[in-house]
């Protein structure tokens, strides 16, 4: 694969990056539901206008439901056919493409600036045209420039996506369909401005003096992936500028229209990676991997490789005697923790034939694996939700920066609320009976420095823990015991005076460094010395 492995460019397991945002509240489930609804009800009428002109939309033969592991809610599920002219599934093909470039362009590209244009293909092909004819030639005008770009320019393509408007101008010939092409493409050396300008002005005239236009720098992946079709509204439908130019949506279209482009662009590929992107979206398929956003350490979501298990056999749909096996509860799938039903982002089971009384062993067992995917999805809520509330409860304001003993202050929303939050590991205030001796900021301060005196290579993170380790065994003030501590390392054989100490060349030799992670045991210790007296 293309590009140096980053942190986030590990993979991790599917339960893993499930696990991190259930129980998590989603502020935007209101608009997340209008949008779904909006986008089931726009799918519906295209697909009713395709069946009115013979061509089938849905696919009735699974019965799918989404079963939610927290909520316990059920959703039926329409199949829809893998069409693009269909909202349902250009939408999840869109989303699917964005976080794969998105991630691409983060990782993978050495540092090169990627950039993006557009490209048409000139004059509209009108109604009931040759479509298809069209846009094979158009294709191979794209084709031809990519290869040759490379060649002589050290310009790599590496994403096209077709982009078709329709136009409804009677009498005119920009009444039709007109075609466009997004493309993404990377320099693969350095060009000076003039080579630059030859390229752009070679470019246009090689793809035979079509529009062409190069929009700059991509910053985000959604300003190329766009949707193959445009709806009549919505964020990323038609603006009111294209209805005033005479656009119309994908919705609006007749069912004849709609038939005729359906024919016209059956079997074409509309989204397409290309070369270094293309071999790191067969590499995900070969892994079994994908890209997700997973909620990280700071709760901010990131791109993720995420492995997804070995699907497990499904039971044959009919027996050895010929006769349909009744499927019930067979466990499809899982999808990431989502607002589906409420506000609270929960995972969803994927089930064919659901029922909740079952009559067969196989739905039986499909049952059971439901219920312990709830029961581990209420785990995961109780956990994420402990870890919010915990990290609500400290906001911590450093006093100075650079030292181990730096002085932190702690800050409860309410005042009846405890300082201390529940943590994993022993702390002073829960571990000491209620009349033990409470540490004092000296005290912390002493140990600190000790710690630092010891060992200068010791960093933050390991002075914390080491002070952090000494909790269970507070008795008294830690000075005295300090002093005794410093003069018995001062009596010990290595610790003579500088001048009596003999220099010894060693040859040098490369020394294991063991790194803590900076947050180790953070709020456990500013907790703690919080509560100091």
């Amino acid at each position: 694969m293309p590009g140096r492995r980053h942190r986030t460019d590990r993979p991790i397991q599917l339960l893993t990056a499930i696990s991190r945002g259930c129980g998590l509240t989603s502020d935007d489930f209101d608009s997340y539901a209008a949008s779904r609804e909006a986008v089931i009800s726009q799918t519906e009428r295209i697909a009713d206008s395709l069946e009115v002109a013979g061509i089938q939309a849905r696919d009735q033969g699974r019965d799918i439901t989404l079963v939610g592991e927290l909520t316990g809610e059920c959703e039926r599920i329409t199949g829809f056919r893998r069409l693009h002219l269909l909202p349902e599934f250009a939408q999840r093909h869109r989303h699917r493409m964005i976080r794969r470039l998105s991630f691409f362009l983060e990782h993978c590209t050495r540092g090169r600036t990627c950039r993006y244009a557009v490209a048409t293909s000139g004059q509209r092909v009108p109604w009931h045209g040759d479509l298809k004819g069209r846009r094979a030639e158009f294709l191979n005008r794209i084709n031809r420039w990519s290869s040759e770009a490379r060649r002589k320019y050290g310009v790599e393509v590496i994403y096209r996506g077709d982009n078709d408007t329709f136009c409804r101008a009677e009498g005119t010939t920009a009444d039709g369909v007109n075609l466009h092409a997004d493309l993404v493409y990377r320099p693969m050396r350095r060009l000076s401005p003039e080579t630059w300008d030859q390229f752009l002005r070679w470019s246009r005239d090689r793809l035979g003096g079509v529009h062409w236009r190069d929009c700059g720098a991509l910053r985000n992946a959604s300003a190329v992936v766009r949707y193959v079709l445009k709806l009549s509204w919505g964020r990323e439908g038609l603006t009111a500028d294209d209805k005033a130019d005479g656009l119309v949506g994908i919705d609006e279209l007749t069912p004849d229209e709609l038939a005729w482009y359906y024919h016209a662009t059956l079997g074409v590929t509309r989204v397409k990676p290309l070369r270094s992107f293309q071999v790191f979206c067969k590499s995900l398929s070969d892994n079994r991997e994908e890209i997700r956003w997973v909620p990280g350490p700071g709760g901010k979501r990131e791109l993720r490789r995420v492995q997804r298990p070995r699907l497990e056999p499904r039971p044959p749909a009919a027996a050895r005697d010929g006769q349909p096996v009744l499927l019930e509860n067979i466990v499809l799938g899982r999808t990431a923790a989502h607002p589906r039903f409420s506000s609270v982002c929960e995972p969803c089971s994927i089930v064919l034939g659901f029922t909740g009384t079952p009559t067969t062993e196989i739905g039986h067992s499909g049952l059971d694996m439901i219920m312990n995917r709830c029961d581990q999805a209420a785990r995961w809520a109780e956990r994420n939700t402990q870890r919010l509330q915990e990290a609500a409860r400290l906001t911590v304001h450093c006093v100075t920066s650079g030292s181990p003993s730096e002085i932190m202050r702690v800050s409860s929303p309410s005042e009846s609320e405890d300082l201390n939050p529940p943590s994993s590991g022993p702390s002073l205030p829960s571990s000491q009976p209620t009349d033990a001796y409470k540490p004092t900021i000296q005290d912390f301060e002493q140990l600190s420095a000790f710690y630092r005196d010891l060992n200068p290579r010791l960093t933050d993170a390991q002075v914390r823990a080491s002070v952090m380790a000494c909790g269970p065994f507070w008795e008294g003030p830690i000075g005295p015991a300090i002093e005794k501590m410093r003069s018995r390392v001062h009596k010990l054989p290595h610790a003579k005076p500088a001048e009596a100490q003999k220099v010894i060349i060693l040859p040098i030799r490369k020394r294991r460094i063991q790194h803590f992670p900076a947050n180790y045991r953070d709020l456990e210790f500013e907790a703690t010395y919080a509560h100091a007296a």
